[in-house]
């Protein structure tokens, strides 16, 4: 007889045994069904507890506020939190994911649109101002920049976030290109930085940011960036 795929010869004091090799992927998924068949049924995981989101969150703040960012430690945050870490690592992979998701608790700008970009700018920046007196986000953000120039991790996660915040001020300048009032060519990303990075380094030195400073500064801002007529 040929000899055929699957099919083995053993030749024993002169007679032939033919042997069909069992495949193993077979016994591999014979066996795993069996072990699957034989086990109870699992049970299904318990819901994530908003409560836990919140104490762990605000205990994160509360500790970068004190410490800085390298001051922060999973143990300290549970036990500030009442927590256990395992419930903190099945959250968040790392400082940095936990950071991240702490500022993510401050609440973001508004997207105006009032037909006028001026106007969005004003109200934007309004609500910035508003927002740095209510949540403490603002205070950690100079430490997190530091942070950021010798931490790699860190700034693949703070970067997205800071462009997700600073998007209504993006916008508002694209629709101002639309309708004419910003040259086609302007560099957005430098309009929305200057904007933005100049209301934090006056908020971080002292600066007095009333009515008139915010003008003043979106008028800057405008002066440059403006529509030739």
């Amino acid at each position: 007889m040929g000899p055929d795929a699957g099919i083995r010869e053993f030749d024993t004091m002169g007679l032939v045994f033919e042997v069909k090799a069992k495949d193993p992927k077979k016994r591999m998924a014979r066996s795993n069904a069996q072990t699957s068949a034989s086990r109870p049924p699992g049970r299904a995981g318990r819901p994530r507890d908003p409560e836990a989101d919140r104490l762990i969150i605000a205990a994160t703040l509360e500790i970068m506020a004190q410490r800085g960012y390298e001051g922060i430690r999973v143990a300290d945050v549970a036990e500030r939190a009442g927590v256990a870490k395992a419930t903190m690592y099945r959250r968040w992979a790392s400082k940095a994911d936990l950071v991240v998701a702490a500022l993510q608790s401050a609440p973001p700008l508004s997207p105006v649109d009032t037909g006028d970009l001026r106007r969005d700018l004003l109200s934007l920046l309004e609500q910035f101002l508003e927002l740095t007196e209510s949540a403490p986000i603002i205070g950690l953000l100079a430490t997190l920049a530091a942070e950021r120039q010798k931490n790699p991790e860190l700034a693949r996660r703070l970067d997205p976030f800071v462009a997700e915040r600073m998007a209504p001020i993006s916008q508002a300048f694209r629709r101002a290109i639309s309708r004419g009032e910003v040259a086609p060519e302007a560099d957005l990303d430098l309009a929305t930085t200057l904007l933005g990075g100049a209301a934090v380094m006056r908020l971080f030195f002292g600066g007095a940011m009333d009515n008139a400073a915010i003008e003043g500064l979106v008028d800057l801002v405008l002066h440059a960036h403006a529509s030739p007529q």
